[in-house]
């Protein structure tokens, strides 16, 4: 078997496996890539992530030249979809390869074959003659099938904001995210690891706010690169790195005690201990040992040595340690839409109901931290959702159950970051197609 059909089977595994609701993209993919030379990861990378991005997209261009009669089977549906995908949205990819290569997946099932081979080349002659529903007379079906997203969160997006906002969000969340990271200053500066990526071909370059933050490009296979084995740098982007300079501001004084609720994988766990120094106590806590041994795998690496992690629920009643606490970090679990770049799959696999159930979940979070810690203490309640009835809602609904929690202006602690990051409210709150990183949201809380 040649290295392009090796290619298109493994992504046509993933595609397949994704249908699962509790598969997720990054983890899988990331496994994936150990089976296949680094030559192939590019194409690999670009089949899966770009396949399930404009899945509702293809599925309709798909219907316009599959009988409405014909009950197709997921891994036809699938091999269709990786066709197609490659036919309208690759452009550097022959047809004739696109087409054999895909056909090649559905041997030795030879009428399957056929079949394919027929939809993808009418695919190939007239799918870019097909009208899409105008956006302008249409918004719903408009934006939902050029844009490649279901109805209910174009239509929830719209309702929320409004027909312009909903596009430009649309069309960023559909492009791909660079790759951000933190420099680990426990071990080294920011310019001394720019030059040190450069030696290995890899070129870094400064990010807008965060003071540790860096784009990287140039990486093949990150988990190769010295910098990264030795613990130089996380992967993280620069959205998630300004939730811990809310919770820990340069201009205070460095607390004793930090708690990181649902901290796995430990990405603002090991940020908070970089910040103060590897001194005081950081708590990271999270449900099962599987996610807190992702925790000190990242701790190690990075030098880490200030970090404490306990198995545990942040719906437990009894937390011994929030009582003297001085900031808590409540990194709630959430739908994840501010990192669709990242994590495409998440738009086909949440639900309606989800929305209002992980609502409910991160106001008894929060409410559950906040009646066991100190006078003066601090909550940093952060998502990386967009969804109002997740972020702005919870908080308001939060503070009339807790009236004794005031909000702490994001904007007097974070005087890097532009003005269009702060509400008025004072949250921090970022979005893709405004500010160039992911959508993320955060409220930092003082108990009075």
């Amino acid at each position: 078997m040649s290295n392009s059909v090796t290619v298109r089977k493994a992504a046509l595994d993933c595609l397949e496996k994704l249908q699962h609701p509790n598969c997720r993209i990054s983890p899988l993919v990331r496994q994936v890539s150990q089976q296949l030379q680094p030559v192939d990861l590019k194409l690999f990378h670009e089949l899966v992530y770009g396949t399930i991005r404009w899945q509702g997209q293809l599925d309709w261009v798909l219907s316009n030249f599959v009988p409405q009669r014909f009950r197709l089977q997921k891994r036809v549906q699938n091999i269709l979809r990786l066709g197609a995908y490659q036919l309208l949205h690759l452009d550097r990819i022959p047809v004739h390869a696109a087409i054999y290569e895909t056909v090649e997946l559905a041997k030795p099932k030879v009428k399957t074959a056929r079949f394919i081979n027929a939809v993808l080349r009418n695919v190939s002659r007239q799918g870019d003659e097909l009208s899409l529903p105008d956006p302008v007379e249409d918004p719903l079906n408009g934006i939902s099938i050029s844009l490649s997203y279901p109805k209910w969160l174009i239509k929830r997006w719209i309702s929320d904001h409004d027909l312009g906002w909903t596009t430009g969000f649309c069309r960023a969340s559909n492009l791909v995210a660079p790759l951000t990271a933190r420099v680990n200053t426990l071990k080294i500066s920011r310019q001394d690891l720019i030059e040190q990526l450069a030696a290995e071909g890899v070129n870094a370059q400064p990010t807008t706010i965060s003071p540790e933050g860096i784009q990287l490009t140039g990486v093949n296979d990150l988990g190769r690169l010295y910098t990264h084995e030795e613990g130089f740098f996380q992967v993280q982007d620069e959205a998630a790195q300004m939730v811990s300079h809310l919770a820990l501001p340069e201009q205070t004084c460095q607390p004793q005690s930090v708690v990181d609720l649902c901290a796995a994988p430990g990405g603002k766990t090991t940020h908070l201990a970089q910040l103060m120094g590897n001194k005081g106590r950081v708590i990271a806590m999270d449900v099962s040992k599987e996610k807190i041994k992702l925790i000190e795998q990242n701790c190690q690496r990075l030098g880490v040595q200030n970090v404490e992690t306990v198995v545990g629920s942040a719906l437990d009643s009894e937390i011994d340690f929030l009582s003297f606490a001085d900031v808590v970090l409540v990194d709630v679990p959430c739908s994840g839409f501010g990192t669709l770049r990242r994590h495409p799959d998440i738009r086909w696999k949440k639900k309606p109901n989800q929305i209002s159930e992980l609502a409910n979940l991160q106001l008894q979070i929060l409410c559950n931290v906040a009646c066991q810690i100190q006078r003066g203490g601090i909550i940093v309640y952060s998502t990386c959702t967009i969804e109002i009835e997740e972020n702005q809602k919870v908080i308001t609904q939060f503070q009339h159950q807790y009236p004794n929690f005031i909000v702490d202006p994001a904007g007097a602690i974070l005087p890097s970051a532009e003005q269009n990051t702060f509400t008025v409210e004072g949250y921090w709150q970022t979005f893709p197609h405004l500010h160039h990183m992911d959508g993320s949201f955060a409220a930092r809380l003082i108990k009075t």
